[in-house]
């Protein structure tokens, strides 16, 4: 959340096809955890310590630089994050998701313009753009001029 005292809030530019990078990521993560519990490496909790520490100065190194690149505080959620491999099948089928009543929404765009992950929450369907990546920050709740949502 640290990276939500950035400036830049709902990114400035469409979003990049560059999603695959976090299954890279997630890929050479499990391989470095894999590796460590196969070679039954001694000091294991040093290791993961250390990793540990790295990792999270590599989080917010690589989020601040992409932030500032991209202009998107959440720049690195939605193009680096291994933790979204996981999360995104679950969330598609989450009881838990922000509906729009099609009754009261006037179609103003607000919910759209303030989701810091882009996601289209006019539309109720399981499949709707970037549905799964929802954080549920309740941006597009709050903004909406209709509590249609």
């Amino acid at each position: 959340m640290v990276l939500d005292f950035l400036p830049y809030k709902v990114a400035a530019q469409p979003r990049k096809k560059i999603g695959w990078i976090r299954y890279i990521t997630f890929v050479l993560s499990l391989i470095f955890v894999s590796a460590l519990f196969l070679a039954k490496v001694g000091n294991i909790e040093r290791i993961m310590f250390w990793a540990f520490i790295i990792g999270n100065i590599a989080y917010y190194g690589i989020g601040i630089a992409l932030a500032f690149a991209l202009k998107d505080n959440r720049a690195f959620c939605k193009y680096v994050c291994p933790i979204t491999v996981f999360l995104k099948p679950m969330s598609y089928f989450s009881l838990i998701r922000i509906k729009c009543d099609k009754g009261k929404c006037v179609g103003c765009g607000k919910c759209k313009r303030v989701c810091p992950m882009d996601v289209d929450v006019t539309d109720n369907a399981r499949s709707r753009k970037n549905g799964t990546e929802c954080i549920l920050c309740m941006e597009c709740v709050r903004n909406c001029p209709k509590e249609a949502l």
